[in-house]
């Protein structure tokens, strides 16, 4: 007998993906191959993909191998070669929880009279689309709904059914790549497992062939529910999804059928979405613009397929999804944990508006330039026209994130308007001179904003001209004394018209950069 220890060294324990790894490795060998976790005082067949997921093992516990037979000396070789140089490997770092303290809302945002709900953004995002509630099947009722049937028939069903469930996700995998394919082929090697197939045959006890897998699906999700690891836990999600994947071969009840997203659809899952359910909703169109489902599956395959395809998703608790109905209009902002419904216009604008910073981020990630000068012609505004002062002041702090003075415009949009609700920065002769200084400016600017119209500034004063300063934390000398000098110079009529003369943002930019003595 041969033994051969480690530690785990895995960042989300022995899962299903290093599982079949460790499988694939042991299987082959006439050997008896034992995995021991000290650690945990469990034990598992190191040949059943489900036997190793079962001995809980996680990030830091000292674990054995135990081989005894005929060729323990060449698999103990072959698995300490394994062990040392490639086991570590088999898995991808931890998928991190999202953080879960509330989020401020954008100023801009927070006008809006919708109804805003609140839960975690899990998957990054922004979209827009009509709700589509779709409940989760319980196998166990659609067993009781389903007539009694024999042993001998269970058994046949349930045989064809696993072969064609097998079958299909095979299928599936030829059709994606990368982390999809890696999720999916562990999935398979979960449903390939000969101790799953014969916890699936050996129901005794079953009314029909529904029962018996949801009696089965029950029984193989336990080494994960009462794992110690919480990434471990949320793996229960897959047993569940293979438990959907064969009971859609045994019934054509309605409730297995995910429906067709004919338009842009926000899907509100009232309990939890499984990665094959959001791969079949998701299909071969790009209709599913987000997710929102019920809360405990944050580092879950379901919300790692999500990020894969840049799909928004929030897990929210019960009492917010309760609130959503059926083909209502969802505004889903997963940055700020937020959900919108019925978006009235000023939600309608901000989501304008930020789709347009967002294009244009994207644009701008291709041009980056590490100079940056307190004032360039990208900062001048020329002859625009807004709506109101919240969209000017998003319009120019939204500008500085683009132009990579800033990585957050919200938290300068913030700042901005701290000010504002202290005293107003309308200086007489139509212009008004919005400033803050904050460690959320990376690079201190001055903007320019000149508008084709009058805008209300507040207390019954219009603005024509809108100059910001925006100073980082540690400039505050120069905060002071460009204001001071601009407040002085903007006495001056003549200046205020070469201003509001200014050709072309160039023209403005040498003018401010000469009368500031920047």
């Amino acid at each position: 007998m041969q033994t051969l220890s480690f530690c785990c060294q895995l960042p989300n324990g022995i899962h299903a993906r290093p599982a079949s790894a460790l499988e694939q490795k042991t299987v082959s060998f006439q050997s008896e191959i034992t995995l021991f976790n000290k650690t945990k005082a469990r034990q598992g067949n190191a040949k059943s993909v489900l036997a190793l997921v079962g001995t809980d093992v996680a990030l830091g516990d000292e674990c054995y191998f135990q081989i005894e037979g005929r060729d323990e000396n060449m698999a103990y070789e072959r698995l300490k070669v394994f062990i040392e140089q490639e086991f570590l490997h088999c898995d991808v770092p931890l998928a991190q929880e999202a953080k879960t303290e509330q989020q401020v809302l954008p100023v801009f945002l927070s006008r809006s009279i919708s109804k805003i709900v609140r839960g975690n953004g899990v998957s990054q995002g922004l979209a827009k689309g009509q709700s589509r509630l779709i409940k989760v099947p319980e196998l166990r009722s659609l067993g009781q709904e389903q007539p009694e049937s024999s042993r001998i028939q269970q058994y046949e069903e349930l045989k064809k059914a696993l072969l064609l469930a097998r079958e299909q996700l095979r299928q599936d995998i030829q059709k994606v790549v990368g982390e999809v394919a890696n999720i999916l082929e562990a999935q398979s090697q979960l449903l390939d497992d000969e101790d799953v197939e014969a916890c699936l045959l050996e129901q005794d006890q079953a009314r029909n062939s529904m029962s018996a897998l949801a009696m089965a699906i029950d029984e193989l999700s336990l080494p994960f529910r009462e794992s110690s690891n919480e990434y471990l836990r949320q793996r229960e999600l897959d047993i569940k999804d293979l438990g959907l994947r064969i009971a859609i071969h045994l019934s054509v009840a309605p409730i297995l059928q995910l429906p067709e997203l004919d338009n842009d659809t926000i899907v509100v899952c009232q309990g939890l979405l499984t990665p094959g359910q959001l791969l079949t909703l998701k299909g071969n169109n790009t209709n599913l613009q987000g997710i929102v489902m019920a809360e405990g599956a944050e580092t879950s395959h379901t919300v790692i397929l999500a990020r894969t395809y840049s799909i928004p998703l929030l897990s929210a608790s019960t009492a917010v999804i309760d609130q959503i109905k059926n083909n209502q209009t969802l505004l889903l902002d997963t940055r700020f944990n937020a959900l919108i419904i019925e978006p009235d216009k000023y939600a309608e604008d901000w989501l304008t508006l930020e789709k347009a910073k967002l294009a244009r981020l994207t644009l701008s990630n291709k041009h980056l330039d590490s100079n940056y000068p307190v004032l360039t012609s990208e900062l001048v505004l020329l002859d625009s026209t807004v709506a109101s002062k919240d969209e000017a002041i998003k319009l120019l702090t939204d500008n500085l994130e683009i132009n990579r003075r800033t990585d957050s415009a919200t938290d300068v949009e913030h700042a901005i308007w701290q000010r504002e609700e202290v005293f107003s920065t309308a200086l007489g002769f139509s212009i008004a001179i919005p400033h803050c200084k904050s460690l959320a400016v990376k690079h201190s600017s001055i903007s320019v904003m000149r508008l084709l119209e009058d805008l209300s500034w507040g207390d019954n004063v219009d603005v024509r001209l809108i100059i910001m300063l925006t100073i980082n934390e540690n400039e505050e000398n120069q905060h002071m004394r460009i204001f001071s000098v601009l407040a002085r110079k903007l006495m001056h009529e003549s200046f205020r018209e070469k201003i509001m003369s200014a050709k072309n943002p160039n023209a403005i930019v040498e003018l401010l950069k000469y009368e500031l003595g920047l």
